[in-house]
């Protein structure tokens, strides 16, 4: 098939590090990889377009441009559509051409539709969705809502992909990276997180309270925080004035992420408001047994009590979790020889969107879609 990729969130080349960019990248590299060819439409920026009546001419060149690229393609793929970027493209694309619409990564939230401010998105996004010939549901709350909106054979769940490839324990960048930040024999904890204001800083902030913790107890630790963010300088002073021996490297290109994961021993990020954490996967791949909460999407990528461990979504709950495996060395080994089988079982691309795959080619060729296991 020619699938025309539409990302109307954020571009597949945003230099942010971001967890959506990432999915949208891995997707469309595992299709390529089932043999089909990839074409990306323009990207236009869509957050809030619905209150920003000065980017609707734009807009509309840019759909104009879309619908051309879209020529020739056998469907219609849009990565990731909500509320506040409801996805007006793919639907205009894919009814001007006569091809297929497939969502991919869609929440319904009835509750935006109550308010002024979301009201206008609400309903853009349930067009898309009601638009869609089905609706690939890669996180738990989007497949439980979708099934509000949309009947059972219009929905799938798809799980959390990840290519591994670049994510392995790495000895030679453990032992280096350990001697530089002068990390004796001390347990390394790692975070990774950008740290903008609201539930990505706060969660640095459990990790640095979980530290703080360690250190009551006379457990000797170094805390490695990775990621850049407004908030950074805040969390800097706040490990200060936690007594926290805190190592912060600023944003790191994903790309060298392996190397901190591998010199670490012990991922903690408590994962408020995650829908997913592609660093829970990143981390685990590369042997590093995870701390995660309930709150949201960690318990979808993360084996309790095999490659780390879920806890309830309380500060006191976290932190006592991140001591007991700090002090615990050969439940830490246990979970870190885990951690990447645990990944490739579950979560390895392209075949977990093998099913997805077969849905897609098969309503195409104008047959039934395929039923994906729930």
């Amino acid at each position: 098939m020619r699938i025309a990729f539409c990302t109307p969130f954020k571009p597949l080349d945003n230099p942010r590090p971001s967890g959506d960019v990432t999915i949208a990248q891995d997707l469309a590299a595992a299709l390529g990889e089932f043999g089909h060819e990839i074409t990306q439409l323009e990207h236009f920026p869509a957050k809030w377009i619905y209150w920003k009546p000065w980017r609707w001419g734009p807009g509309m060149n840019a759909l104009r441009r879309m619908i051309e690229q879209a020529r020739g393609a056998d469907c219609v793929l849009t990565y990731n559509s909500y509320y506040k970027v409801p996805d007006v493209f793919g639907p205009a694309v894919s009814n001007t051409l006569g091809l297929p619409y497939f969502l991919f990564s869609a929440s319904y939230a009835p509750k935006r539709g109550k308010r002024v401010k979301t009201m206008a998105g609400y309903w853009l996004n349930r067009r898309a969705m009601l638009a869609a010939d089905h609706v690939f549901c890669n996180k738990e709350p989007y497949f439980r809502t979708a099934g509000w909106l949309l009947p059972p054979e219009r929905f799938s769940r798809v799980r959390a992909g990840f290519h591994a490839q670049g994510f392995t324990r790495d000895p030679a960048a453990r032992e280096r990276l350990r001697k530089q930040w002068n990390a004796g024999n001390r347990i390394v904890l790692c975070t990774a997180a950008m740290m903008r204001p609201g539930v990505k800083a706060e969660g640095v902030q459990w990790v640095l309270r979980a530290a703080a913790s360690l250190a009551a107890q006379g457990v000797e630790a170094l805390t490695v925080v990775a990621g850049g963010g407004s908030e950074l300088p805040k969390l800097r002073e706040e490990a200060k004035q936690l007594g926290v021996d805190a190592l912060f490297s600023g944003q790191v290109p994903r790309d060298q992420m392996a190397a901190i994961y591998s010199a670490s021993d012990l991922f903690v990020f408590p994962g408020i408001e995650e829908s997913i954490g592609m660093v829970y996967l990143e981390a685990q791949s590369c042997g590093l047994p995870v701390v995660a909460t309930d709150h949201e999407g960690a318990p979808q990528v993360v084996e309790h009590e095999g490659s780390g461990v879920i806890c309830p979504a309380d500060q006191d709950a976290f932190s006592k979790t991140v001591a007991a495996l700090a002090v615990d060395a050969p439940r830490r080994r246990a979970m870190a020889l885990r951690a990447p089988q645990y990944v490739r079982e579950n979560h390895a691309l392209p075949e977990v969107y093998r099913q997805m795959e077969q849905t897609m080619v098969t309503m195409v060729e104008g047959g039934k879609p395929c039923q994906t296991p729930s």
